[in-house]
């Protein structure tokens, strides 16, 4: 219990394992079983140099007791007067700083975290147009990360409507906060191919897929433990050249390797995320 109220301290406030000199005694205290007491004493003094009368008075039972009792703390692996023994205080090896991570292990607690590294979401708003989708993304550093979404539509509703296409969106990001929450700005890569139709008059497809790059913005809401909702917009440029047959089966080809370039709106985001893996980070 002690390592875990250290290790708050260490993960939240900055602290290190150096800052602290912890006792443990295996009884209760007048009567209370669990009890963590602490006691913040001036640089360069130890614990046996504090006097009774300068324990907080916000910890009473501590402090009742060692004014009454005139006790000091005992040091590490020395009696306590009761047939107890406290055990000795593990110090850091020399040179050697133990991180919040290590100390949260060591007390086998686990706070809540800023974020989650790894994460696997959907667009919203992709499925609402039945286009399928999956993205994955990877939280590293104190503000970046990489998400790697996959867009796929396989359908031909009707002759006069044909939407298949396969595209690969990798997308950098940097996050004003903590990753994974918050604002973000991106920059992405467009990588695919299509072949499509929306009349009954021409079918377009790309041989050789298309290609482009872009900028993001978003912003990410988390609402519970494991989710988040994602909002983002993304403009860019695109490139391609496209063959184009005759809407029919079998149609003949009668324009080759047309080229077309666009710039404008590239991604439209309202995204559903669940996260998970092992917690780091500090809460926010």
């Amino acid at each position: 219990r002690s390592n875990q109220v250290k290790s708050y301290f260490i993960v939240h406030s900055g602290l290190k394992e150096d800052h602290f000199q912890t006792t443990n005694s295996l009884h209760g205290w007048r009567g209370l079983p669990d009890v963590v007491a602490v006691t913040y004493l001036p640089l360069g003094k130890a614990v046996g140099d504090v006097p009774a009368d300068t324990v907080p008075e916000a910890l009473p039972a501590v402090a009742d007791s060692l004014k009454a009792t005139g006790r000091k703390e005992p040091e590490a692996g020395q009696p306590d007067g009761v047939g107890t023994s406290r055990p000795p205080v593990v110090e850091p090896e020399p040179g050697v700083e133990p991180t919040p991570e290590a100390s949260v292990a060591q007390a086998g607690t686990r706070p809540e975290a800023a974020y989650r590294p790894w994460g696997i979401k959907t667009n919203l708003a992709y499925l609402a147009a039945t286009v399928a989708n999956v993205g994955v993304e990877y939280a590293f550093g104190e503000h970046y990360s990489v998400e790697v979404p996959v867009v796929y539509s396989p359908y031909t509703v009707a002759r006069k409507w044909r939407l298949r296409f396969l595209a690969v969106q990798p997308e950098f990001r940097y996050w004003l906060g903590k990753p994974t929450g918050g604002h973000f700005f991106g920059v992405h890569l467009d990588i695919g191919a299509f072949n499509v139709s929306v009349d009954g008059h021409s079918r377009y497809q790309s041989p050789d897929g298309f290609y482009g790059a872009g900028v993001s913005y978003g912003y990410v809401l988390p609402f519970a433990r494991h989710w988040a909702a994602e909002f983002m917009l993304g403009a860019g440029y695109i490139h391609t050249k496209y063959d184009t047959y005759y809407n029919i089966p079998d149609g003949a080809r009668f324009e080759k390797g047309v080229p077309y370039n666009y710039w404008g709106l590239m991604k439209v985001g309202v995204s559903l995320v669940y996260r998970f893996g092992k917690k780091g980070g500090t809460a926010r």
